[in-house]
């Protein structure tokens, strides 16, 4: 029995740029075509589960068992034979290299194979007649050129999906299609381009378009494409190697938090007006290929830079490797009520897109407060009588404006129920700064003065404050203030006396006449 040299070979082969790795089927092993990349080097004797399933890795069967490990140049019975064979047609029984890559942007199925010996010649003398009795009864031969497969002798290709299956086979040292078994509806040999060696060296090319509409070539699934190298006179040979195609499945993921939190749903953190906010964007390629071309974007900021990336969890190129993950960070300052924004992270995969969101939240409960406080002549006054003002003294108000809330306030107007709008000229200090925004906590002070000119027991006026927020909520308060003043009682002259005796005594007169 002949035993085989393969390299492994992981189904899916990755490469970054398309155009570089493009394949011909020409029968040409181009350079740069099918490079060692895409073969995987198989370890011989490496571990692996006798009876499957095997994995990404091409395993080989032979006198009835599976094998990981194949001396390329063993065969024969006793393992010993040299399979580099004379004869008519000098060709590959065994399969030397095999490579296999489905591209799931056109579809197609790319494979292949390089040979070496004889197909159908077990014994090694260079004749075929002996398959019919499977008989090995021949020696070692000399080293001969290798130039494909001949007369006589076949490679047959299987694709295999769960229940359904398609059958290729090559003969007569070129690549021709059988009939295809199952039901494939629109599928057939005008589905199969192959091409045999034209330098030579027994390399063997073909590409199978169209398997989307025959399988489940969505991500995640799989197919398993079984290649057999024998003599075509129902004895396939010993030589026979399974590939595992896992179809690729890209995937991204984006959590994105606000101030440490995840917050995916309301009300998410409690921030005050204006504090600090820092939204982190976790991207990780939760696939099985690299993504490139990754741009982030909130709905709210827009798109998040390159530049704002803090960690690459692998390395510092521009590609998101499988399990990678990238950090951005943006900040802000926390508004009003109840914010919510949305990440959105986009990428691809040899041009098949993929994208995730994630939602954060924070809350800030603005609750915006004013307050005013009156003075007459340094005194609150809110209750009567207030300081007692003469006729001709000067009184004094004061209107104290506080934001007692937890937002800013614009567009202040203090009036007085007496006095009409207090100006903002009357304004002789702000407690904070000097622009036209009664920030939190601060307080204005205006000043008013006038002359007292008549005498008014009672005098009581009050003021009031209006004020709004940046979301337009209007607030307000109001404070009475007093004052009263006493009438002087003039002293009387001696005449005013004599004056004042005589009409009291008249209109006692008048009284008493009244009487009688």
């Amino acid at each position: 029995m002949n035993i085989l040299h393969v390299m492994l070979a992981i189904l899916i082969v990755l490469f970054a740029i398309p155009g570089a790795t493009a394949i011909t089927v020409d029968g040409v092993r181009g350079v740069g075509e099918w490079n060692e990349n895409w073969n995987y080097a198989q370890v011989e004797g490496s571990a692996y589960d006798p009876t499957g399933p095997f994995g990404d890795k091409m395993v080989i069967f032979q006198d009835g068992n599976w094998y990981d490990e194949d001396p390329m140049r063993d065969s024969g019975t006793n393992f010993n034979e040299n399979m580099a064979t004379e004869g008519l047609f000098e060709s590959g029984y065994d399969i030397k290299g095999l490579y296999a890559r489905y591209d799931p942007v056109s579809d197609t199925l790319y494979g292949m194979c390089t040979v070496y010996g004889l197909p159908g010649d077990l014994d090694g003398d260079g004749d075929i007649a002996g398959l019919i009795s499977n008989g090995d009864i021949a020696g070692d031969v000399t080293s001969k050129p290798i130039t494909g497969v001949g007369p006589g002798e076949q490679f047959s290709i299987t694709l295999t999906q769960g229940v359904k299956s398609v059958l290729i086979t090559i003969s007569n040292n070129d690549w021709t299609v059988s009939p295809l078994s199952g039901t494939f509806p629109g599928f057939g040999a005008a589905n199969v381009e192959a091409a045999a060696s034209q330098t030579g060296d027994a390399v063997y090319e073909i590409a199978v378009s169209g398997l989307k509409d025959q399988f489940d070539l969505t991500p995640g699934n799989g197919l398993i494409v079984r290649v057999i190298a024998g003599g075509n006179l129902d004895i396939p040979g010993e030589d026979q190697a399974i590939i595992f195609i896992d179809i690729p499945n890209p995937d991204v993921d984006i959590e994105k938090w606000t101030n440490g939190f995840d917050a995916d749903t309301p009300t998410g953190p409690s921030l005050a007006p204006g504090q600090a906010v820092t939204w982190t964007y976790r991207v990780t390629n939760t696939g099985d290929v690299p993504l490139s071309n990754v741009v982030v974007t909130d709905d709210k900021l827009g798109v998040v830079p390159a530049a704002n990336i803090i960690s690459k969890s692998i390395n510092n190129d521009d590609v998101l490797d499988v399990g990678e993950l990238w950090v951005y960070q943006m900040t802000g300052t926390a508004e009003c009520g109840q914010y919510a924004n949305i990440g959105d992270v986009d990428a691809d995969w040899l041009g098949i897109p993929v994208t995730d969101s994630d939602p954060s939240h924070y809350i800030v409960r603005c609750d915006p407060e004013i307050d005013i406080e009156k003075h007459t002549n340094g005194f609150d006054a809110d209750f009567p009588s207030g300081p007692q003002i003469g006729v001709g003294e000067t009184v004094t108000w004061e209107y104290f404006v506080t934001n007692n809330g937890n937002v800013p306030l614009k567009n202040i107007v203090v009036v007085d129920d007496k006095l009409g709008v207090i100006p903002a000229s009357d304004i002789i200090s702000k407690s904070m700064n000097a622009d036209d925004i009664l920030d939190v906590g601060e307080t204005w002070t205006y000043k008013v003065t006038a002359t007292v000119e008549e005498c008014v027991p009672l005098y009581r006026n009050v003021a009031t404050v209006t004020g709004e927020d940046d979301a337009g909520n209007t607030v307000n308060d109001e404070d009475p203030s007093h004052y009263h003043c006493q009438p002087v009682v003039p002293l009387l002259t001696p005449l005013g006396i004599l004056i004042m005796i005589g009409i009291l005594g008249a209109i006692g007169i008048v009284t008493l006449r009244r009487r009688e």
